[in-house]
């Protein structure tokens, strides 16, 4: 009789034991279902019941990590992510991820380390360079960016990001002639971009190309009327041509942005 109770008490513990792992993946399963539908706040909310059942699985603070992230909560996110690499340090998304937000959080150097990290457990993964590059052109350490970006675009030759911030940093230590060609490569593969047009622009404008460098920001324009940096950039080209009509013209664009020049309203009156 003791032995029955025994054998009923056991197979009602680990059917216990089983029904709550079992309710733990299932919010951790709704949860990703609900990211698939980008409703991170709700799959938010089902990660926080996982968790709360179990509370030792690395993959759903990772992945309650990544919905804060979508929302901007980078604070949170990055706590969720060192969670996650608590209970695994073997994964290097995970720290690329952390690395993100890091880096949107203005934490540069310590995004730079996350980053660094992720390439130590996976050299093949674009993304983490690409990032690492960005955290390097932060610091100024612009050769170190160039390597970075140089080995994104060799694993990921049609990423048009790497492209146009390859192309700021060559405009940065003076190689105009490569950013202009960056720049052109980001164009093709992204021609929505206006930042592609624009760079490109100022590339054309430092090798004296005026008249190509105006109608890349004349493109710039077209597409953000409000651009002040293409639209002042435009018209000082139209200075140095000569074009005062143009200028003046920009000058009046930039003066209804609320932008104003004591140089340019002399000159243009």
């Amino acid at each position: 009789m003791i032995k029955k109770s025994l054998i009923i008490f056991l197979a009602s513990f680990c059917h216990f034991i089983f029904s709550q792992s079992k309710t733990a993946t299932y919010y951790a399963e709704k949860g990703r279902d609900l990211v698939k539908q980008k409703q991170y706040a709700e799959a938010i909310k089902n990660y926080d019941k996982a968790i709360s059942i179990n509370p030792n699985s690395s993959v759903v603070f990772h992945h309650r990590g990544a919905s804060k992230a979508n929302l901007k909560d980078y604070k949170g996110a990055i706590a969720d992510y060192s969670a996650s690499i608590k209970l695994n340090p073997n994964d290097f998304e995970v720290f690329y991820n952390r690395g993100v937000a890091e880096y949107y959080s203005k934490d540069i150097q310590n995004a730079w380390n996350d980053f660094s990290k992720s390439i130590e457990m996976n050299a093949d993964f674009a993304q983490s360079y690409l990032f690492r590059g960005y955290c390097n052109g932060d610091l100024k350490k612009y050769e170190e960016a160039l390597h970075d970006f140089d080995k994104a675009l060799t694993l990921d030759p049609n990423n048009a990001d790497g492209y146009i911030n390859r192309a700021i940093v060559n405009i940065n230590v003076g190689n105009n002639i490569e950013a202009m060609e960056d720049a052109d490569k980001s164009v093709v593969l992204n021609p929505q971009d206006i930042r592609g047009y624009n760079i490109r622009g100022q590339a054309k404008a430092l090798l004296k190309k005026y008249k190509d460098a105006i109608d890349d920001f004349t493109i710039v324009i077209n597409k953000d009327p409000k651009h002040i940096q293409a639209i002042s950039n435009r018209m000082s080209l139209e200075l140095e041509l000569h074009d005062t009509e143009g200028a003046c013209k920009d000058y009046l664009r930039m003066k209804k942005l609320g932008e104003k020049n004591t140089y340019m309203e002399t000159y243009c009156n």
